[in-house]
């Protein structure tokens, strides 16, 4: 089990996250939802530990994150930026890198296999000898997931991971994810799109002004006030099929 526990986070004596306490467990998607600059890329960047909290702790299986080594988080968490960068490499050197904390430098046949089956999963298979520098903003997104995917780490932290792609690839990211989830690993996952948290999400954080305001189940916490109070609009929240789907109201 993953576990923040009173997170504050100051960042130019600005306080970005006021006791932040988050659960996430094997086998759960668990959606971030939040308008801009509320403090989701924030809260990821403090659990994986590239910032350090003003107060509280982060978890992990009981242990303080703040007492392992990186090489041991990174066996552990796989953390997904918002801004993509990549080294003029090849694609599969690119998630080949993932594979650095189980067996270090140089590949063995397995970091390879392991790697080329990532590369599938989000299927990116055919540009492995592509240039990095040379594919889209969506192309370099899904990449940068295969690297996480070939850490075979038990929990994601995935800030924006449909951001610069089509409908359809949203839809085949977030679904790659949750069988991810569903064999057995945990995702942290900051989202824009509601209607996409709604579809895939086991469970909704929103989060506004470095608060969580609300959690819980989906049809719980997706709810036309709820979503007014956070984001400032109006919205209607329809059940089709056993699923909601939330629809802004124009003025």
């Amino acid at each position: 089990m993953l576990r923040a526990e009173g997170i504050s986070v100051e960042i130019s004596d600005r306080t970005i996250l006021e006791k932040i306490s988050v659960i996430l467990r094997k086998g759960e998607l668990v959606a971030l939802l939040g308008p801009n600059g509320s403090g989701k890329s924030t809260l990821l960047r403090t659990i994986f530990g590239i910032l350090k909290p003003h107060c509280g702790v982060v978890y992990i299986d009981g242990k303080k994150i703040h007492e392992l080594e990186r090489r041991e988080i990174a066996k552990i968490l796989g953390y997904l930026p918002q801004e993509v960068e990549g080294a003029n490499l090849r694609v599969l050197d690119i998630v080949l890198l993932g594979r650095v904390p189980h067996t270090g430098i140089m590949p063995t046949k397995r970091d390879i296999e392991v790697s080329l089956r990532a590369l599938k999963l989000v299927g990116m298979e055919r540009y492995k000898e592509r240039l990095f520098s040379e594919l889209s903003g969506g192309e370099k997104q899904k990449v940068m997931l295969a690297r996480i995917f070939s850490q075979e780490v038990e929990f994601l932290l995935l800030d924006e991971p449909t951001s610069h792609l089509d409908i359809k690839s949203q839809i085949d990211v977030m679904k790659i994810v949750k069988m991810l989830v569903t064999s057995g690993k945990g995702a942290l996952v900051a989202l824009h799109d509601i209607n996409l948290a709604a579809m895939f999400a086991d469970r909704i954080l929103m989060v506004k002004n470095g608060k969580i305001k609300y959690s819980g189940r989906v049809k719980e916490v997706l709810t036309p006030e709820n979503i007014k109070e956070i984001y400032g609009i109006d919205v209607e929240v329809l059940n089709h099929d056993g699923s909601i789907f939330i629809i802004p109201k124009i003025p």
